[in-house]
């Protein structure tokens, strides 16, 4: 059975919590932060698992989902006023400060984690924080890594020499900043589906599983971006309401909810594509900093995903390629393939899921 999260004292808070192992003292940490609409409780299967890896998974919400701080009215008003303001340094400027202070938030729950609950040290693939972005999850993940070479470190908890390992799971191109594939689709920017079931084809869109081919060597060719296949049905179809009801959450979903806004303001300003510039591409830090230059990065993508997923790990693949090739310094970002699983794998492959998010495979089968 799930632990009671412990009493967080920042903006963010856990959902669910596995626990730690009993009798171990050298587990590891898997903190999970959820993507668009679809909050922490969708990730409960891997919660009974975690002891079978030595592990204990803490399932987080973010801001204005359930249990964690609601955004502010200035927050909001912020957001909207970035999300319709014209590009200038000072609105992009303001856009990625707001992104960044996202990423301090996360920051400060993991360092008054360590603090608070005694987390072992890692120690090679033992031990530590594997830190996860799911989805729009994932956006975190790269703030982060942009911003934590700047952060002020504590004196008596560094979380360099616990966080092991950043994980950005089945991220869509636009976490990334990057141009569609040619000929996308979305339907909920498909004028000719009524306003009123564009929520629902979304939701079993997104849940499907596509039937793509090989988006590395044919491109945008190889992607199918409307049909999902008819077996596995597409999630949204196979859950019960109480199902749904427990892992979806709608308020920030609505057009001038928390999700909506920072997507806009993000895409309109182009932080999503500068913090993700900012995590790759290394730079030199002032005495004393640390920007987890040697934590582990993975980017976890599901081969059944919507287009989106393949498509957006196919760009970041050429991006990291053609940087090195110019000898730009990069981190070292290893590519994970779970082969059959989609956007939800953490909910039908449970097992796989936590072999990508903790092993070393690079193709899980």
């Amino acid at each position: 059975m799930p632990s009671t999260p412990y009493a967080a004292t920042g903006a963010l808070r856990a959902f669910l919590d596995s626990g730690a192992p009993e009798g171990s003292t050298d587990y590891t940490t898997v903190v999970i932060l959820h993507g668009w609409g679809w909050h922490s409780a969708n990730f409960k299967k891997l919660l009974p698992l975690a002891k079978h890896s030595n592990a204990r998974v803490v399932l987080l919400n973010r801001r204005d989902y359930p249990g964690s701080d609601p955004y502010t009215s200035e927050d909001l008003a912020r957001l909207a006023h970035l999300a319709s303001a014209p590009r200038s340094e000072e609105s992009d400027a303001d856009a990625v400060s707001f992104q960044g202070a996202r990423a301090r938030e996360v920051f400060d729950y993991l360092e008054d984690f360590v603090r608070r609950e005694r987390v072992p040290r890692a120690e090679g693939s033992k031990g530590g924080i594997v830190l996860v972005g799911w989805s729009i999850g994932s956006t975190l993940i790269t703030a982060l890594l942009a911003n934590v070479g700047h952060f002020p470190q504590s004196a008596d908890v560094k979380l360099a020499e616990y966080v092991r390992r950043l994980v950005l799971y089945d991220a869509s191109y636009i976490c990334y900043g990057y141009a569609p594939a040619p000929g996308w689709w979305q339907p909920l920017l498909d004028i000719t589906i009524p306003e009123t079931e564009r929520s629902a084809r979304f939701s079993e869109w997104v849940t499907g599983y596509f039937a793509h081919g090989d988006v590395f060597a044919d491109g945008a060719s190889a992607l199918e971006f409307r049909t999902p296949l008819t077996e596995p049905a597409p999630l949204f179809t196979r859950l019960s309401a109480e199902e749904l009801a427990e892992s979806t959450y709608g308020p920030p979903q609505e057009p001038t909810g928390s999700e909506n806004l920072i997507a806009q303001a993000s895409i309109g300003h182009g932080t999503w594509g500068k913090d993700k510039d900012g995590a790759l591409y290394l730079r030199d830090i002032v005495e004393g900093a640390d920007d987890w230059r040697r934590a582990e990065v993975r980017h976890v993508w599901c081969d059944r995903s919507v287009w989106e997923m393949p498509w957006g790990a196919k760009l970041l693949v050429e991006e990291l390629e053609g940087a090195r090739k110019v000898g730009k310094p990069v981190r070292d970002i290893a590519f994970v393939r779970v082969k059959g699983a989609n956007h939800f794998a953490h909910w039908d492959f449970p097992e796989k899921t936590l072999r990508a998010l903790l092993g070393n495979e690079t193709e899980i089968e």
